[in-house]
């Protein structure tokens, strides 16, 4: 292997200018791939799944899962590599999602789903599509369609002329309309006079149905032409509806006209959106194909806007964008870029006032673009985007380790050189002889340092599902950049060296670097002359750091502050969209009053295609926030939150929910309900499955730090059953499914045919005028036409009675469940769930056909730490291995294994002292740290078993070495550290997720410094004493 290092560094100081052309085109391709990665807020933590929406309108949540979800699910089961399925069922609505295995695609899983849905047989009149494939954070763009027409007509622009149009542009998977009245034309049947003409609903179905087609005939000849014969006979106008005939009585011709009023209406209205003063508007929410880069299809649906406002759309109308992501991520990425600058410029300081010369600066200082690039571009080759996790982790002083030392050896040696021949000589001498025994001296070191560091983030690959999917980009990205700078710093460099390093080579100290070496090495005197009080006093505090960590607070990750509130009201099941929409006025009024507040976008009920599968219950408020620089009041997001819940405290009843947009959009796909975190209770029953989360639900509210609970309440929905009787019907004459279309048409009104407006199509639906259908008496004197001819009230053959079913039925795997959500506030995640799951095993029993799942972030955090717990081990073995191949015996080997410890150490001191909690992030600051800190005992070993093998005495050869290696060693861990700095101490949006893992590196690497000064030599004389005493 060394001789392996060592020919690269000849080759790269021999062939100089290949090496400099090679770093041209790095710098010229990394530019390019920068230029044309995405660059998310957030990462997509999504798997890929395949959703099939259902929608069948005017039937219950049992009929729904009966009929609709169960025979979906039956066949989704048997798609392989699926991972669950999932499904809800609601009124008039089914949505189940299959969830893949990470390695499958998102167009095998169309294809599979797809499939799959051939063979299932649904009911008449239910509408299954597959959703387009998107991830929890693909939602980026919202807008209202605004104009001086009427709101139905307004919708038809948006569902006809604008989603066409908008769903076309690259990137983008689908546009979902929200609000608005969907048009139709509307047959309101007097029954008063279908009875005068002795008519049923069934004769006026029937004639509608059959009155709107055009025919085609052969081709006639007429001269040389031949003309094509058409039959024309679709639907003109409204007026065209009304004369169309049911029927002949005598020589009377009875006409639509005669029994119903033909109008312009709309369907029943399923959600109604309001933003701001506005409280009735039809809204559009563009959806990010996966793996789209979000700025470039931002631009492009821009572009399209502008062009439909100027040209496209009737005057008066315009789309008027809100909400744009891209507007976050500039936000974050400019904090997490100023940040990575400052640190860069901290990182060449530092450099600069321990070397005290500008060409050594600029050698070391000039890797840190190249090797960012050379991430990006390998990051490019893979396709993986790049975010904020994974940008806020890159420590440039991480990278230029290996870089530092090279140089720092190649600059002593020909210090060295140029003051023994004297400095006229040297200038004149070549030097490559001299740089290439000097950087391969150190070479190999190097080499094994930055491979271990790169060893280390292997347990980060191991994650899976959402963790895996939040923390791979970051490992991939470090590793990308880390492999970079290896490969720099063995052919960039000593190319470099040879360049630059060629006159006037004069070592200066300044006072800042003579600080540093003198009182580092005094305190590494004092562990000398205390050398069993430095060790069991390092062995103390380990013991307190490992007895503290076992009770230290834990999460999962922070939550990134994407400056909006989104706050979710759960009403009674039983409300009606009126009574819904009030509230919503009434509480968007009193949100309104808060300066803070840039707008406020109102939501109840849900989107007319079923892509969010709730109801009038549903209240959802996403308000925007001003930047914090332009809020009057000093107060924190926390603060502004805390005061809007005491102002929503009045509405006693309704349960409040608070999240953040992508952050609701994730906690849904993790969780399978909107909310953080959740327990789920597994039954058939749905009635005492209601009984038993309520149960929990109060046991869990007291526990100090569990905000915002909540029972999604399975129980509630009102229902007018009509439970037809057979014996009856038979009596009468009637026919089951005769009675069936009645009922469905006269009530809930049923299409008969499609009304073409030039492109759009628009259903002609047949229905009782609302007077003859707004109350159980009416209802049960509606007319059944029996076999004979006569017409019997519904009353003789069914029994039509109020009766309280279920509102929603959610299911994951072959199970029903009931949830429970809630959020934590104020307190870490392990601590706060630890006593809920103790109080809820203490208060709440349940049978044994009943189980009980704890899911959402803690799922995913356990998940993490028992995948750590595995394969960290497996990962110091393995670093251990490298170490034994590096230093070729196992006494040195345990000496440089012996700083692992002060890795956890130093890094759980510098969480403990800040008070930061201990979170995934933060524990991949400790896999860092371990990589880290064996370069510390890997340069310390080797330069003090040089040495030895220069007959030096023990402890000269230890404190030589250590005075020697005290200028690299401080370097390392000062531009580790201020490389993060800037982020550790920033309180911009977008450094919330990195801060931790930070602080972590950041401490730790100073901590890790003293250790390695004080306790590694100590330990290194233990070891070697009695060989050479």
């Amino acid at each position: 292997m060394q001789k392996l290092v060592q020919s690269i560094v000849a080759f790269s100081l021999k062939n100089s200018l290949i090496v400099f052309f090679a770093t041209v085109l790095l710098f010229a391709g990394g530019i390019i791939s920068y230029m044309h990665t995405p660059i998310e807020a957030f990462p997509d933590v999504t798997n890929t799944r395949a959703r099939i929406i259902t929608q069948w309108p005017g039937r219950s949540a049992e009929e729904v899962e009966k009929f609709i979800t169960l025979p979906i699910s039956k066949q989704m089961n048997t798609i392989p590599k699926k991972a669950e399925v999932r499904s809800i069922s609601l009124f008039g609505l089914s949505v189940v999602t299959v969830l893949f295995n990470e390695d499958v695609d998102d167009f095998y899983a169309q294809q599979y789903a797809s499939n799959r849905m051939a063979s299932v047989s649904l009911p008449e009149g239910a509408d299954a599509e597959i959703d387009p494939p998107y991830g929890a954070t693909g939602e980026i763009f919202r807008y209202v369609v605004k104009g001086n027409l009427p709101i139905k007509e307004l919708t038809a622009i948006q569902d006809w002329v604008i989603e066409r149009e908008l769903v076309s542009v690259p990137g983008v998977a689908n546009v979902v309309s929200f609000g608005g009245e969907e048009k139709i034309y509307e047959i309101k049947i007097n029954p008063t006079e279908l009875v005068n003409y002795d008519l049923s609903p069934l004769d006026v179905y029937e004639a509608v149905s059959k009155s709107n087609i055009n025919v085609g005939g052969d081709v006639i000849q007429r001269g040389d032409q031949a003309y094509v014969v058409r039959g024309v006979g679709l639907l003109d106008n409204i007026d065209d509806i009304g004369n169309i005939l049911i029927e002949v009585k005598g020589s009377t011709p009875i006409l639509v006209k005669h029994v119903a009023e033909v109008k312009i209406g709309s369907k029943p209205r399923l959600g109604q959106v309001g933003l701001d003063n506005n409280d009735d508007l039809v809204e559009g929410i563009v959806v990010m194909l996966r793996g789209e880069n979000p700025s470039e299809v931002i631009a492009n649906l821009r572009t399209r806007i502008d062009e439909l406002n100027e040209r496209i759309l009737p005057k008066g109308v315009t789309i008027e964008p809100f909400i744009d992501r891209t507007e976050l991520v500039n936000t974050t990425v400019h904090t997490v870029t100023k940040n990575l600058i400052e640190g860069v410029l901290l990182v060449s300081l530092i450099v600069f006032i321990f070397m005290y010369n500008w060409r050594t600066t600029v050698i070391v200082a000039s890797v840190i673009p190249l090797s960012f690039l050379f991430a990006i571009i390998m990051l490019r080759i893979q396709g993986l985007p790049a975010n904020l996790i994974s940008m806020g982790a890159l420590d440039f002083g991480l990278l230029l380790e290996g870089t530092l030392v090279i140089v720092e050896q190649v600059f002593v040696s020909l210090e060295k050189k140029a003051h023994k021949v004297g400095m006229q000589r040297f200038n004149n001498m070549s030097k490559m002889g001299l740089i290439k025994k000097s950087v391969g001296s150190v070479a190999t070191y190097i080499f094994f340092a930055l491979i271990i560091l790169i060893v280390a983030l292997l347990p980060i690959f191991s994650f899976q599902k959402v963790e895996g999917k939040m923390f791979s980009p970051l490992a991939f990205t470090l590793g990308y950049a880390l492999v970079g700078s290896l490969i720099l710093s063995l052919t960039y460099v000593p190319a470099m060296c040879k360049v630059l390093l060629t006159k006037n080579i004069v070592e200066k100290e300044n006072k800042i670097s003579r600080f540093f070496r003198e009182n580092l090495y005094k305190m590494f005197q004092w562990s000398e002359k205390h050398r069993r009080a430095t060790v069991y006093g390092f062995i103390i505090l380990l013991a307190i750091c490992f007895g503290r960590f076992m009770f230290y607070g834990s999460e999962f990750i922070p939550k990134l502050n994407e400056g909006a509130i989104y706050i979710r009201a759960t009403l009674p099941n039983s409300i009606n969209l009126d009574e819904s929409v009030r509230l919503t006025k009434e509480m968007k009024t009193k949100l309104q009053k808060f300066d803070e507040v840039k707008f406020i976008l109102s939501q109840t009920g849900r989107p007319n295609d079923g892509t969010d599968p709730t109801g009038f219950f549903n209240i959802e408020f996403h308000m925007e926030l001003k930047h914090q620089n332009e809020w009057k009041r000093k107060i924190s997001k926390e603060d502004l939150i805390a005061e809007i819940k005491e102002k929503l405290e009045e509405y006693p009843g309704i349960n409040f929910g608070f999240s953040q947009p992508i952050q609701d959009n994730v906690e849904e796909y993790v969780a399978g309900v909107k909310s953080p975190l959740v327990i789920k209770i597994f039954g058939d029953d749905l009635f005492k499955l209601e009984e038993y989360a309520n149960k929990v639900a109060k046991s869990i509210a007291p526990v100090k730090g569990i905000e915002d609970v909540n029972v999604y309440k399975n129980i509630g929905l009102p229902e007018l059953r009509i439970q037809l009787h057979d014996s009856k019907m038979a009596r009468y004459g009637v026919k089951t499914s005769d009675a069936q279309a009645v009922i469905a048409m006269t009530i809930g009104g049923q299409a008969a045919t499609t009304f073409y407006e030039n492109e759009r199509m628009f259903d002609v639906r047949i229905r009782f005028e609302k007077e003859y259908r707004d109350s159980k008496e009416k209802i049960e004197n509606i007319l059944i036409p029996a076999m004979d001819g006569k017409k019997v009230p519904l009353r003789e053959i069914a029994t039509v009675s109020y009766q309280t079913g279920p509102t929603f039925i959610y299911r994951e795997g072959n199970s029903r469940y009931i949830a429970i959500g809630f959020s934590i506030e104020g307190r870490d995640l392990g601590s706060t769930i630890a006593e809920a799951q103790k109080k809820v095993a203490a208060e709440v029993k349940l049978p044994k056909e009943n189980t009980m799942k704890w899911a959402g972030e803690f799922e995913s955090k356990e998940r993490a730490s028992k995948q750590l717990a595995i394969i960290v081990p497996v990962v110091l073995l393995f670093i251990l291995f490298l170490l034994y191949f590096n230093f070729g015996n196992m006494k040195d080997t345990l000496i440089a294994t012996s700083t692992i410890p002060y890795a956890f150490a130093g890094g759980f001191l510098s969480l403990w002292m800040t008070g930061t909690i201990f979170g995934i992030s933060a524990g991949i600051g400790f896999i860092i740290l371990f990589g880290v800190n064996t370069i510390n005992g890997i340069i310390l070993i080797a330069v003090m078993k040089d040495n030895l093998r220069a007959k030096m005495p023990l402890k000269q050869a230890i404190s030589e070495g250590v005075y020697s290696r005290i200028r690299p060693i401080v370097m390392i861990a000062l531009m580790g550290s201020m490389g993060l700095l800037p982020a550790a101490l920033s309180s911009g949006m977008g450094s919330e997720i990195q801060k931790p893992l930070a602080i972590m590196i950041v401490g730790g690497l100073l901590f890790c410094m003293i250790f390695s000064l004080t306790v590694l030599p100590q330990v290194f004389y233990i070891a070697y004493r009695k060989k050479h005493e």
